[in-house]
């Protein structure tokens, strides 16, 4: 029997970062005169991923019970691949939730998701998927991203405004999270964006109205690749 399997891989990164120190705390003494001196400290920047399978939806799992794996910087979130039948033409990755929170304590701005597939072009041609995100703390309501097809979610996603920072003085590194929720998915099936396709509105969970998938992508396999930046 074969079975069609749909991985997704998130890696996240920041860029634009021009500081003293970048990456360590770093203390400086100027002197002038030898009367009067100067410390300037640069803080620190980092981003820790962690997954979850959110409303209810039946996210894949692997032997152990284990959503995800995760890289030892915490920068790369694996989760486990999603696997059907081969014959299955209808279905659903589940709600897998990506949360990305500071570690450091420069603040973090213009967070930016890309998401592309490799794999089986059939199959990807014919996926749909469903992103959305409440954005960074909780204020805001789960928002659609994209609802549409696999093939066609090119470029980047965000939502306006969002800062990842932390509380506190230059000691501290806790504070709002980031997030996305991706489901790929083919034919009538329950997401967060149900059929709504306009980007930026409030999600409104309910079924997809996605064909099936049929003919060579019944048989392949796709991973779905998540890269998201931050700018310091």
């Amino acid at each position: 029997m074969r079975f069609r399997t749909v991985l997704m891989v998130v890696v996240v990164s920041i860029a634009g970062l021009d500081l003293i120190g970048v990456g360590v705390s770093a203390h400086a003494t100027f002197t002038q005169n030898a009367t009067s001196t100067q410390v300037v400290t640069a803080g620190t920047w980092g981003v820790a991923l962690s997954g979850s399978c959110i409303d209810g939806t039946a996210c894949p799992v692997d032997s152990s019970n284990n959503l995800f794996s995760l890289s030892s910087d915490a920068a790369t979130l694996t989760f486990t691949p999603y696997i059907t039948s081969a014959s299955t033409s209808s279905f659903s990755t589940g709600d897998q939730e990506v949360t990305a929170t500071s570690t450091g304590n420069i603040q973090l701005t213009d967070p930016t998701w890309v998401v592309n597939a490799t794999g089986g072009s059939d199959l990807t041609n014919q996926a749909y998927v469903c992103a959305t995100s409440t954005g960074i703390g909780t204020g805001v309501a789960n928002t659609v991203l994209y609802n549409g097809s696999l093939s066609g979610f090119v470029g980047s996603y965000a939502l306006s405004g969002g800062v990842l920072t932390t509380t506190g003085p230059i000691t501290a590194t806790s504070g709002p999270t980031d997030n996305l929720v991706v489901d790929v998915y083919a034919g009538s099936e329950a997401t967060l964006c149900g059929s709504n396709t306009t980007a930026g509105t409030t999600a409104t969970a309910g079924l997809s109205n996605a064909p099936a998938i049929s003919g060579a992508a019944i048989g392949e396999n796709i991973a779905v690749n998540v890269a998201l930046t931050y700018q310091g």
